[in-house]
């Protein structure tokens, strides 16, 4: 936790570095409450104890003492702070999730900005494509990394721009890079 500590001042200060257009989504536990400067513009979303239990034993038959510590920090930092907490049971799926969230940050994202066109959204998808891209590639050039990073194999969203779009395309890191994601029988919308 004291690694989260350190990268968290430093993430902090990135997201705050950044322009107000577009709009940013930070995502991650390195973020805590207290690194916050602005409470309207976080919500922290926390799995019970029981769904995260078994969320980590399907995806690897056991659970880990240090992910419920580190919930619990997390929502007394949150409770601290008087930020919001979005508790997530398995209830609700991603599509109330994401409404929920919404709900919170209605009056920011009627303020936008927003992707008016299709290009916008296109430029927006590619922009936070090349984002996934540039994390890999910052991942594997670490000496202790295996692989090389332009065959490693991420999920990326299509950058057709259909507003209604949501499909998904697996693409090698390299490929990604150097072409737009577009998934089968998807073309820039026009």
């Amino acid at each position: 936790m004291s690694l989260h500590r350190e990268r968290g001042a430093m993430v902090a200060e990135d997201v705050a570095a950044l322009p107000t257009s577009p709009l940013t989504v930070a995502e991650g536990t390195v973020l805590s409450p207290a690194l916050v400067a602005d409470r309207s513009t976080a919500v922290w979303l926390l799995p019970t104890v029981e769904l995260q239990r078994e969320r980590l034993e399907a995806r690897d038959g056991r659970t880990n003492r240090l992910y419920e510590l580190l919930a619990a920090k997390i929502e007394r930092d949150a409770r601290a702070h008087g930020m919001p907490i979005l508790p997530v049971d398995g209830t609700r799926g991603i599509d109330e999730t994401v409404a929920a969230v919404e709900e919170l940050f209605a009056d920011a994202l009627a303020a936008g900005p927003l992707a008016g066109s299709a290009a916008e959204r296109r430029a927006l998808l590619r922009e936070g494509n090349l984002a996934i891209v540039a994390q890999l590639r910052a991942f594997s050039a670490r000496r202790w990394a295996e692989g090389d990073a332009e065959t490693i194999v991420r999920s990326f969203v299509c950058e057709c721009g259909d507003r209604w779009c949501v499909a998904a395309v697996d693409l090698p890191v390299g490929v990604a890079a150097n072409a737009p994601a577009l998934a089968p029988e998807h073309e820039p919308a026009g």
